[in-house]
């Protein structure tokens, strides 16, 4: 298993059964080197067994300057868009990363079937409007909530999901991640969830609770996949959180949810490890987790701010070790009840490694330069 790190766009991981190392663009270098260190196509080899239906990617927020934003994960996504034979479905709540939009174009010209939804705070972005320009048909929500989804499926089989907003920000000055599943199972959930908002135009509390595989095996990995508001998405989380029998650990953009908050809450008082890294914007308002966490004095809690000057954007649990729980979904009353969420929940110690070195970089950083 192996991983190698994007100078400026991407941390890539990318899991193939039949090989032992990746084959990554130019400016890539591995975890663990200060960014000055000039390595292409370096490999780091983990002694570890891989799958070949994942690939999961964490961005590199350098944030360099707007000219040298290249080789990103917007570049990786966009490529892998281009080899659509049939259809591209993309949710973005916002979509300007450049590469993207002109794939999107490109697979109009040539004839494959492009749909977008989007959020109606977004829908008049110039980037939206060259779509339309260019003869892509864009539906937007029209409502007060949310359309929050990040995700992409190409040809009803290749899957991407995950926290990352398909922006030049998204991709290279916030934390974030993306998860490539090759599932065509998985993949005809959000197909269903896309026909949902750009057929029948339904969003929010209207949409309906349908999902055809919502559990599900691949390649003999469970996998559970929730959509929300139809499903109570904070209940899901905060019943996996109870069920945690040693370890808690969670990247939070915006935690304020009092289900999952008094979960986590209960299982620290039972001597459950929690650490937690909460994005430094908002952490301190009187509905955050933060507070409570922190005050609660207890040996086995640690909670801080993170120390990317940007926006430290995820939005996940991994609880022992072996189960990661991740998506678009922010730890929030809005989240859970108005916005047009999605989840995955991933039953594996080896997928949840990855996600587990991501935490630690997190936390590292959160301590060379958050408030603690």
């Amino acid at each position: 298993m192996n991983k190698k790190t994007g100078i400026v766009g991407a941390i890539v991981v990318l899991i193939v059964a039949v090989v032992s190392i990746i084959f990554g663009q130019d400016l890539l270098r591995p975890l663990g080197l200060d960014e000055g260190e000039p390595l292409i196509n370096s490999v780091k080899i983990f002694p570890t067994e891989p799958a070949d239906w994942y690939e999961i990617y964490f961005t590199n927020p350098t944030c360099p300057p707007e000219a040298e934003r290249v080789g990103g994960l917007d570049e990786t996504i966009a490529d892998d868009m281009r080899t659509a034979d049939v259809r591209v479905d993309i949710a973005a709540f916002d979509l300007d990363a450049e590469p993207m939009v002109q794939a999107l174009i490109e697979l109009e010209a040539r004839g494959v079937e492009v749909r977008v939804v989007t959020d109606s705070d977004n829908a008049e972005l110039s980037s939206i409007n060259r779509l339309r320009r260019n003869g892509i048909s864009v539906v937007e929500d029209k409502r007060s909530g949310l359309m929050h989804n990040k995700f992409v499926v190409i040809d009803g089989r290749i899957l991407w999901v995950g926290s990352m907003n398909f922006t030049t920000n998204g991709v290279y000055c916030n934390n974030n991640n993306m998860v490539r599943i090759n599932s065509p199972r998985l993949a005809a959930n959000y197909t269903s969830e896309m026909d949902e908002m750009y057929i029948e135009r339904q969003f929010g509390p209207s949409s309906p609770e349908n999902t055809a595989n919502e559990t599900l095996s691949i390649g003999g990995i469970e996998v559970e996949n929730h959509f929300g508001p139809e499903k109570e998405i904070s209940l899901i989380i905060s019943r996996r959180v109870a069920r945690a029998e040693s370890e808690i650990l969670f990247l939070a953009f915006s935690f304020t949810d009092e289900q999952i908050g008094e979960s986590l809450l209960g299982r620290a008082d039972a001597g459950v490890i929690v650490r937690g890294v909460f994005e430094r914007v908002g952490f301190g308002t009187p509905f955050s987790y933060y507070n409570p966490l922190d005050q609660a004095l207890l040996p086995n809690v640690a909670v801080l701010t993170d120390g990317n000057p940007r926006a430290m954007h995820h939005k996940l649990f991994i609880i022992d070790r072996s189960t990661v729980i991740f998506g678009s979904f922010n730890f929030s009353n809005n989240a859970n009840r108005r916005n047009d969420e999605n989840i995955l929940i991933v039953h594996d110690p080896t997928f949840a490694s990855f996600f587990l070195d991501e935490f630690e970089t997190v936390w590292d950083e959160a301590v060379a330069g958050g408030i603690e």
